[in-house]
């Protein structure tokens, strides 16, 4: 499928992105994923959406984040980078961190499933609302 849309998911807990990569792979994307924060960037190509977990051993994800856009300058276009959060605070403040928005409800895959959606179809409307005009 030509649309189809490619996500990578980098969080700490293998248990949780297998969780992940299985329904997100079951809702049509192409998912990629890692527990490492150092070297992820070879992960970004061709990749339209990165959800970061902000609570990583050692390092937070706004750093995370900040080490990834770099790499994305470096290669041309980067993807969307969300943080993955149930962290209140931490979902209000994701500009701050370096983040273009954030999925809330950690631990609710079915809602992330919903919330990846959402941010696609918005994204797509967008995409068609500016060639349009």
């Amino acid at each position: 499928m030509a649309d189809t849309k490619r996500i990578l998911i980098i969080d700490d807990s293998a248990v949780i992105l297998e969780r992940l990569r299985a329904r997100l792979a079951a809702a049509g994307y192409d998912v990629v994923t890692t527990t490492q924060t150092v070297g992820a960037a070879r992960y970004l190509v061709q990749c339209d959406l990165a959800i970061v977990d902000f609570h990583m051993p050692g390092i937070d994800g706004g750093a995370v984040v900040a080490s990834l856009r770099e790499a994305a300058k470096r290669t041309g276009d980067g993807p969307l980078f969300y943080v993955y959060t149930s962290d209140e605070t931490k979902a209000k403040a994701h500009k701050q961190y370096g983040f273009d928005g954030a999925f809330t409800k950690k631990g609710d895959d079915g809602a992330l499933v919903q919330q990846v959606a959402a941010l696609f179809r918005m994204t797509k409307l967008r995409e068609l609302t500016r060639t349009q005009h």
